[in-house]
């Protein structure tokens, strides 16, 4: 009886020993956080809730998260098109860019290339850079800039606006210049 107690001992230890060496090299990846994204999504279309209420939409080809980067980011690579949504979940204003970059921290978005805005009353802004400070309520563009508002076309650089591109300051005007948009809504 104590020969198979002290067999059993044995084989027990043998299983304890090889299973904490499985382990660990199970669990050491050696991944840098800083090149390798947390989670890589593709064909996203997903809704970002606040207060209860469903308030945006983002679709995106490709979503890549570094959540455990010493800032944590996500990365749209291949653009994206996010949507605030009213109450009835119609389309209130949208941002459309070839890609952009989110730093959670600071809550800033860097939109790149081909980034077209519109707002509920129908307000656009084409340009190839901008800003979106989420914090401050901002957006902000140092590239060129083409504003179509209220019958009128304005272009130039240094753009800052609110979120609902209600109030905004363009510093170098190059072309103010009446639009009559009824000849597109055919």
């Amino acid at each position: 009886m104590s020969r198979i107690l002290t067999l059993a001992t044995i084989v027990l230890c043998l299983v304890v020993a090889s299973c904490k060496d499985e382990v660990k090299n199970v669990v050491d990846h050696g991944t840098d956080p800083e090149k390798v994204p947390s989670m890589s999504t593709r064909d996203v279309q997903t809704v970002v809730s606040d207060s209860g209420r469903t308030r945006y939409r983002i679709n995106a080809k490709v979503w890549l998260m570094f959540e455990e980067s010493k800032r944590p980011h996500w990365i749209f690579p291949d653009g994206v098109v996010a949507e605030e949504l009213n109450e009835n979940y119609s389309t209130k204003s949208s941002i459309i860019c070839d890609s952009a970059y989110y730093d959670e921290l600071s809550k800033v978005w860097s939109l790149v290339g081909n980034v077209r805005v519109n707002n509920a009353q129908g307000d656009k802004i084409l340009t190839d850079n901008m800003i979106w400070d989420q914090n401050k309520h901002k957006l902000f563009s140092e590239a060129f800039i083409h504003i179509e508002k209220q019958g009128r076309v304005i272009e130039g650089y240094g753009y800052e606006s609110d979120e609902g591109l209600n109030n905004y300051t363009l510093r170098n005007v190059e072309a103010i210049f009446p639009f009559d948009d009824s000849r597109f809504s055919h």
